[in-house]
């Protein structure tokens, strides 16, 4: 399983750097993508704290991938069927502080604030940094992978 997920991780930097290398001077995302991912992001937050499906259907490209610091993989199908018994969300929001782009891809990191209430009644914090992939695809941004702690 690291075989895969490194050989996986490795075509994703290669992707990019080779993207990037065949640019002339890949930039900071400007504001309007900025804003845009930053709002897909968010999005995502509200879609689960209220459990809404079809939203987060809609937001997360059909590919998606989660890589965690352990190597786990969660896919789109793994997130939406998990929805129903997943802790609930009290509170949640998520910060972009940075996003670079190549062409239709945006890759940004980030930092989350999420409040969840446990089977016994009280609440957890979880706060996290993660790095985030955006592609644009048919005409709109899809959040296509996520690297977490």
């Amino acid at each position: 399983m690291r075989t895969v997920l490194a050989a996986v991780g490795g075509l994703v930097l290669g992707w990019a750097a080779a993207t990037a290398a065949s640019q002339a001077s890949p930039a900071l995302a400007d504001d309007e993508t900025r804003r845009a991912v930053a709002a897909v992001k968010e999005a995502i937050v509200v879609g689960h704290r209220t459990r809404d499906r079809g939203a987060l259907d809609a937001l997360y490209a059909p590919d998606y991938t989660a890589i965690d610091a352990r190597g786990t993989l969660r896919r789109k199908a793994d997130l939406l069927r998990s929805l129903p018994t997943d802790p609930e969300m009290l509170e949640g929001g998520y910060t972009l502080t940075a996003a670079r782009r190549w062409g239709p891809i945006v890759v940004a990191s980030g930092h989350g604030r999420m409040v969840y209430r446990n089977a016994d009644g009280t609440t957890r914090l979880s706060e996290y940094d993660s790095v985030n992939v955006f592609e644009w695809r048919d005409g709109r941004w899809l959040y296509a992978a996520a690297f977490l702690p």
